[in-house]
């Protein structure tokens, strides 16, 4: 297994740029969490409630994706009965997490009388999120789209966005000309399953802070499921908010519907390559989320590996890297424009953003 540098729970961005061209940008990954050193020797049942306490963000897509590896490393079926609850626990994550990247990690002032006007309706979304495994389905969607609309999410066809999500709108419209659309877009895909998997299995360090699939640069989350929707004439930040909107309202259109939408059998994909090893792959709110286990003949867990969306969107020589490197920085507040690209890649770490201007030689 290869030693790697020590690295920041932040997400380190550094840029240089040469009047309005970017020269260099380069992306540092933020330090895993050791999934294996806390769960060492836990008994397998355990395993699920302590992942969903660990993690702040996406808590219910991390507990789903370790139930749903726990299940295949002991071959057992997953009934009918879970498999709703964790579609209405994964839809109502989906909802809330966009509103609370909206709102928390937007750039800007954060004592900002506009988006503090909007606490109170994301509060009502996490709260509903976190009820979610419990409540039912009708009044979930309820307080969910109560919750989206006082952020102003557009949830109709040709519906435009209001109150906080209009500032948002307006923030990204403006970098139209500087971020353009790059030539080709290469998305991580149920087909890719088993390729990660075998890369899990080989238990590479580098592969868990850098994943990649040979001679491609993939992306997974919103702007990935929504792709064949987007507008192409707003450019490309606010094409990445237009899949945000549209993720939200896909997800209450969801925990609206009593029948499977087209595609919902991938959300939770789970297997193994022999007993007492388990895997699963959840389609959380920021992307595919991949969870790698093996226990021992007592139940006990000996390995354990997370594989999260941010790896994938913020490789070194990822899609932010390479739609950052394509920008130009032609504008007042560069800083900001950056800030506001990586949030719109919505990683699930802070990012430590620094920026150098460099001379002609």
């Amino acid at each position: 297994m290869s030693e790697l540098p020590e690295m920041s729970t932040s997400i380190g961005v550094e840029v240089t740029r040469i009047e309005d061209r970017v020269e260099e940008a380069k992306v540092t990954p933020r330090r895993q969490v050791d999934a294996t050193r806390i769960l060492y020797g836990k008994a397998a049942s355990d395993a699920p409630s302590l992942i969903g306490s660990v993690f702040t963000l996406c808590a219910a897509s991390q507990r789903i994706a370790s139930e749903a590896a726990m299940a295949a490393a002991q071959s057992r079926p997953t009934p009918d009965a879970l498999r709703w609850r964790w579609r209405r626990m994964l839809y109502a994550e989906r909802v809330a997490e966009h509103l609370r990247a909206s709102l928390l990690d937007w750039p800007g002032e954060k004592s900002d009388p506009r988006r503090l006007a909007h606490l109170p309706a994301l509060r009502k979304a996490l709260g509903a999120a976190r009820a979610a495994g419990e409540g039912n389905d009708n009044s979930l969607h309820a307080a969910l789209k109560e919750a989206a609309c006082e952020v102003g999410a557009p949830l109709e066809a040709g519906q435009n966005p209001t109150a906080w999500f209009a500032e948002l709108w307006r923030d990204a419209l403006q970098y139209a000309q500087i971020a353009p659309w790059l030539s080709g877009v290469d998305f991580l895909a149920i087909d890719d399953i088993e390729s990660v998997h075998r890369a899990l299995c080989e238990r590479n360090a580098d592969f868990l802070a850098r994943p990649h699939l040979p001679g491609r640069v993939v992306e997974t989350g919103p702007f990935t499921r929504q792709f064949a929707y987007l507008r192409r004439n707003v450019g490309l930040l606010a094409a990445r908010l237009q899949a945000r909107f549209q993720d939200i309202a896909q997800a209450l259109d969801a925990l609206a519907s009593r029948e499977l939408l087209a595609g919902e059998g991938d959300l939770v994909v789970a297997g193994s390559r022999r007993p007492g090893e388990g895997f699963a792959m959840v389609d959380s709110p920021r992307g595919f989320l991949f969870h790698r286990v093996e226990i021992d003949a007592s139940g006990a867990v000996t390995t354990y590996d997370i594989l999260a969306p941010t790896e994938w969107n913020f490789h070194p020589a990822g899609p932010f890297a390479q739609a950052l490197a394509a920008t130009k920085l032609d504008v007042a507040e560069p800083r900001r424009f950056v800030a506001t690209l990586a949030a719109l890649f919505d990683p699930c770490a802070s990012c430590d953003i620094r920026l150098h201007e460099a001379q002609h030689a």
